[in-house]
C-alpha cells in the first residue's frame, strides 16, 4: 500500500468471494432445471454481470466441477457422523435432484468422470468402513463398489420417467444395496 492511497484488495477478496457463492448458488439453481445452460443465464440468476462470471469460470463445464466441488464440500461437513445409510441417501438424491449436472458429467472425458467419482468415494470411504466394523456392510466389499451403486442409480434414473419425488427412488435402491451389502441373515 502506498502511502496515501487506500488498499482496495481486502474488500475486493470479499467481494470476489461473494460473487463466487452467488454465481455457485445461481448454477446449482439452474442445473437443477436443465443441462443446456448459458452462463448468461446464470449472470442473471446470480444479479452479476456476464463478464464477472466468466472472470471466475471459462466455461460450462468449470462450472459445473465447481458446482459439484461445492458439493463435495458440504458432504464433508457431514460425512464424520452420518449413518453409512444416510449418507447414501444424501449423495443418490442428490444425484436425482440435479439430473442435468449429472448429464453434463456424462459429456466429460472418462478420465475427468473417474476423478470425481474417485473423490466421491474417498468421502464415503470413513463411513464405508465403519458400516463394515459395525457389521452392517460384508467384509469383503471395497468402497470402490460403490460406483456401481452410482452407475445403477443413474440407469434407473435415465431408463423410467421422472418421479414427482425423485428420492423415493433412492431410497429403495439403498434399501436394496445395503440388504445386498449386508449380506445374509442381517
Amino acid at each position: 500500500m502506498r502511502a496515501g492511497r487506500p488498499s482496495s484488495a481486502v474488500p475486493r477478496r470479499v467481494d470476489a468471494r461473494r460473487n463466487r457463492e452467488a454465481i455457485l448458488r445461481a448454477a446449482d439453481e439452474v442445473f437443477s432445471e436443465q443441462a443446456d445452460v448459458a452462463l448468461d443465464e446464470v449472470a442473471r440468476r446470480a444479479g452479476l454481470g456476464r463478464a464477472t462470471v466468466y472472470r471466475h469460470f471459462p466455461d460450462r463445464t468449470a462450472l459445473a466441477f465447481a458446482v459439484a466441488a461445492h458439493h463435495l464440500t458440504a458432504l464433508k461437513s457431514v460425512v464424520r457422523d452420518e449413518p453409512f445409510r444416510e449418507l447414501l441417501r444424501r449423495v443418490l438424491a442428490m444425484q436425482a435432484r440435479r439430473r442435468p449436472l449429472v448429464r453434463i458429467f456424462r459429456e466429460l472425458p472418462e478420465r475427468s468422470q473417474r476423478q470425481y467419482t474417485h473423490a466421491l468415494i474417498a468421502l464415503l470411504r470413513p463411513a464405508f468402513e465403519r458400516a463394515q466394523r459395525e457389521g452392517g456392510v460384508r467384509a469383503d466389499l471395497q468402497p470402490a463398489d460403490l460406483a456401481l451403486l452410482f452407475e445403477m442409480h443413474e440407469a434407473a434414473l435415465a431408463a423410467g420417467p421422472a418421479p414427482r419425488d425423485r428420492t423415493e427412488p433412492a431410497e429403495r435402491l439403498v434399501r436394496v444395496f445395503l440388504d445386498g451389502l449386508a449380506g445374509a441373515g442381517n
